[in-house]
């Protein structure tokens, strides 16, 4: 809490941030984020590279912190003296490192109570928690208290977090390091209004008995306003004591999660400083004066490290040998970093003799209650709740902010959702405030009076709650209520899912809907199969994780058999649904026998008109244009659409998606003009009906460019793809499957329209994002490396890229088969970068030999096949000429 008493004592730290500000001046045109960026890829002597935050680096230069190691220094001057055009040399780095350490100590100085104009004595009144046993400094925190504490304008250090995040532990260290300059030290309780003010009185009593003041006369109280005769009288007294004493003093408030508490009793003076421990982080807490340092969970460094420490004092663990680090990192990212749970995890092993892997083991059986697994009988350091309780006496608040009954099945329901990213729409969808009992309003004061106690974290679009929380929650929730939650779990997701406007992340959907699946998936076939279960599937083909959504779909259809049998509509849909992967895994003739059989199975069943039906003919018609026969799809696509739009209507999912394929089919025959106005009519329809920003015009537009460069208009081709990446990202991100072929498809026009070196550098980029995002061998990531070695090939060196293509073509056929278009499509490529490199003949022997597989199995009308043929026939003639010349 200490002053800067005069310019001398603050001298190391404005030395420091002169010389920093000194050396940002030199580069005036560089943002803080890329000096921060370019600072954390200087690689250290030791080889090491250390993280630089551009909000830090403000920090450091504005005088308001100072870094925690001087490996921080060493890289931003390194960063700078590089963009300079210089080199940090060992004699400039040594006086840095003098600037640095002198500050730094007087950074790390403990933070103490303001001197008053006379020595005073110092009374230090309540008890602090006791040390943890195997404490942590989190030395940021701390030095964030401090920091504030230092700071004239705060009179208030607000410690928000939820509960057994270890909020009291820091403010108690940060009362040790502030005593040592006099003045009055108290802790209070401050858990509800009476223990407050009988802490109150009892620091009051302490202070009128003259412990600070000098001796006073016998027999009667030191301090002229008296004693007091209650508890109300003397908090009374304390408080006002502290507005008008001239001597130093630090109050901690522990524990104050209803400010109503505090109404009158918030400690105010100019020669004092107040923490308040408190889950709240609302209006009601938020003071002028405060300053708020929010704690979270523990980083997994600081994780491992307690861990480490707290079981090495077990002389039964191993002989005081913790187990290895990395056993301790899982357990400690299963229990989400959670200090509590940290504490009663340790203490339980120790206790029970349990072994790490063996916890883990219980820990992650949904059957196992957490009271049996973080118990009382082993309490965490210095804290009277258990994990399973920590969060109810929060909860019991929350419902008083709220309409009666909202915020606990709000919190419920939360908690079968993922523990981050849940969107708040998604908790506003009609299923979920049916189940809440709540209008919107209603609904949203719900979510925040859960937010206001640290329950779950509200940001105005996304809500997250910590997973051992919502799991505390769920085995709170009646056994009798789990099968009604789950279902309104389910519609809510599926009516967010179904919205019209597409406005929701359908990735944050995924993850909810995986958490409730892992949570209750067994209640999610009560009644029947939950129409949302059919959504897996359909997602992970949507991004690419192909063999994901077969697996998935596998144990679906398993359970579908045994639950429902092979002729329900689920089972017959489900089935559908893992051919359409099988076909788009690598084997088209397999998933279109299962198709024909599963269509004739739909029809039987269901009726040639049901949607169900529709869409399983709609995926069989199209396994002949991933063997090659566009114009077979074609053939079968445009009855499939006029049927379609007889039964759905225009607007129906499937009945565009038939649209699509008509377009497409059109192209890939051939007809490039007439893919090309065909998807112009539809880009220009959906961004009528469902607006420009829309998922499905947005990837209409990625469509449409290809065929505008097929037809001609390389340019154009290149703008189309411009702004259909834009929207692409807006709407998915930059690593959606979507997103990721549109990347690719714009390099891909862009070497076409004339800019090869710009296509490579494209190509390269998506290429490593495909592969972080997809994996290597993933048919779009196979796609994306066949394009990249064929136009590094073309812009610099063809026998590179020759080399490149002929590795990918074994992996392509692992992948495909020897004779699926894109393992032809890899050979013809190849073919070019040869005839490119000026091996003519080979290259006409290579490509004829191409062209007679592609004839047999894509027949003649494919696009490829056309080009192939064209391209062999202008090399002939060219060979022939060149032959002939005189």
């Amino acid at each position: 809490m200490a002053e800067r008493s005069n310019d001398q004592d603050s001298a190391p730290r404005v030395a420091f941030t002169a010389a920093l500000a000194q050396l940002r001046r030199r580069l005036p045109d560089v943002s803080d984020e890329v000096l921060a960026r370019r600072a954390s890829g200087i690689a250290l002597p030791s080889g090491r590279r250390i993280a630089v935050n551009a909000r830090r680096l403000g920090e450091w230069i504005n005088g308001r912190s100072v870094p925690r190691d001087f490996e921080q220094v060493h890289a931003l001057v390194q960063a700078v003296e590089t963009a300079a055009g210089g080199s940090a040399t060992g004699q400039s780095l040594q006086r840095w490192r003098q600037l640095w350490r002198a500050a730094h100590e007087q950074q790390r100085a403990p933070a103490r109570t303001p001197q008053a104009t006379t020595p005073v004595a110092e009374l230090v009144v309540g008890r602090p928690p006791s040390d943890a046993a195997s404490l942590r400094e989190r030395p940021e925190l701390a030095e964030a208290i401090d920091d504030a504490l230092r700071d004239d304008a705060v009179r208030q250090v607000l410690l928000t977090g939820p509960g057994g995040s270890g909020k009291s532990q820091l403010a108690a260290a940060a009362f040790h390091r502030a005593r040592g300059g006099g003045g009055l030290f108290a802790w209070v309780s401050a858990s509800s209004r009476q223990s407050l003010l009988a802490g109150y009185a009892r620091v009051w009593r302490a202070v009128s008995g003259g412990a600070l003041d000098r001796p006073a006369t016998a027999g009667r109280a030191a301090h002229p306003d008296g004693y007091g005769h209650d508890e109300e009288t003397q908090a009374d007294l304390l408080v006002a004591w502290l507005r008008t004493t001239p001597q130093p003093w630090l109050v901690v408030l522990d524990d104050a999660d209803d400010p109503a508490d505090l109404d009158g009793l918030w400690p105010i003076g100019e020669h004092g400083r107040s923490i308040v421990t408190t889950r709240r982080r609302d209006a009601m807490v938020l003071r002028p004066t405060a300053r708020v340092v929010r704690v979270g969970m523990f980083t997994g460094p600081e994780s491992v490290d307690y861990l480490r420490n707290r079981l090495s004092l077990d002389p039964a663990a191993g002989h005081g040998e913790p187990p290895p680090d990395a056993e301790l990192a899982g357990l400690a990212a299963a229990l989400g970093h959670f200090p509590l749970a940290l504490s009663q995890a340790a203490a339980f092993l120790i206790d029970t003799g349990t072994g790490v892997a063996a916890y883990r083991r219980l820990l992650d059986d949904e059957r196992e209650r957490l009271a049996d697994l973080f118990p009382p009988s082993s309490p965490a350091d210095g804290h009277d709740r258990t994990v399973a309780s920590t969060w109810q006496l929060a909860a019991q608040r929350a419902a008083a902010l709220a309409k009666p009954g909202t915020a606990q099945r709000l919190l419920e329901l939360v908690a079968l959702l993922a523990p981050v990213g849940v969107p708040q729409e998604l908790l506003l969808t009609g299923a979920a405030r049916a189940r809440i009992g709540a209008d919107r309003r209603e609904a949203l004061a719900a979510l925040r009076a859960l937010h206001r106690l640290s329950l779950l974290t509200h940001d105005s679009a996304t809500v997250a709650m910590h997973a051992l929380v919502q799991r505390a929650v769920r085995e709170s929730v009646p056994d009798a209520e789990l099968p009604g939650l789950a279902r309104a779990a389910a519609d809510a997701l599926d009516e967010a899912w179904a919205a019209p406007d597409g406005g929701l992340p359908v990735a944050a959907l995924y993850d909810s809907l995986l958490a409730l699946h892992r949570a209750v998936g067994e209640l999610l076939w009560h009644g029947g199969m939950h129409p949302v279960l059919r959504r897996l599937g359909e997602h992970l083909m949507a991004v690419g994780r192909t063999a994901a959504a077969r697996d998935a779909l596998d144990d679906l259809v398993r359970q579908a058999h045994t639950r429902l049998g092979g002729e329900h509509r689920d089972s017959v849909f489900l089935a559908a649904q893992r051919a359409q992967a099988v076909g788009e895994l690598g084997d088209p003739a397999a998933a279109h026998a299962d198709l024909t059989r599963l269509r004739a199975d739909a029809e039987r069943l269901l009726g040639p008109d049901d949607p169900d039906t529709l869409w399983i003919r709609l995926h069989q018609a199209l396994q002949p244009f991933e063997l090659g026969a566009p114009a077979a799809t074609y053939d079968e696509m445009v009855p499939l659409l006029a049927h379609a739009s007889a039964v759905l209507g225009d607007d129906h999912a499937l009945t565009l998606q038939a649209r699509r394929y008509v377009a497409l089919c059109r192209g890939m025959s051939g007809d490039a003009a007439g893919a090309r106005d065909g998807f112009t009519a539809l880009a220009d329809e959906l961004a009528r009906r469902r607006g420009p920003a829309h998922p499905d015009t947005v990837s209409t537009l990625s469509d449409l460019g290809r065929w505008i460069g097929e037809a001609g208009d390389a340019e154009l081709a290149v703008q189309t793809y411009q702004r259909a990446v834009e929207g692409l990202v807006a709407v998915h991100g930059p690593l959606h499957h979507d997103t990721l072929t549109a990347r690719h498809n714009l390099a891909y026009w862009r070497g076409l329209a004339g800019q090869p070196a710009a296509a490579v550098a494209d190509f390269g980029v998506a290429t490593q994002d495909a592969e972080r995002a997809l994996g290597p061998r993933h048919p779009t990531t196979l796609t994306f490396r066949t394009n990249l070695a064929y136009w590094t090939g073309l812009a610099d060196d063809p026998a590179a890229g020759m080399a490149a293509l002929a590795e990918l073509q074994a992996v392509v056929e692992q992948v495909f088969g020897h004779a699926h278009p894109r393992a032809l499509r890899t050979r013809q490529l190849h073919a070019q970068l040869r005839h490119r490199g000026g091996d003519v003949a080979g290259a006409v022997g290579e490509l004829t030999a191409v062209l007679a597989d592609m004839r047999a199995v894509q027949s003649d009308d494919h696009l490829r096949t056309g080009e192939a043929a064209q391209l062999l026939a202008s090399w002939t003639v060219t060979s022939h000429d060149a032959a002939t010349s005189p």
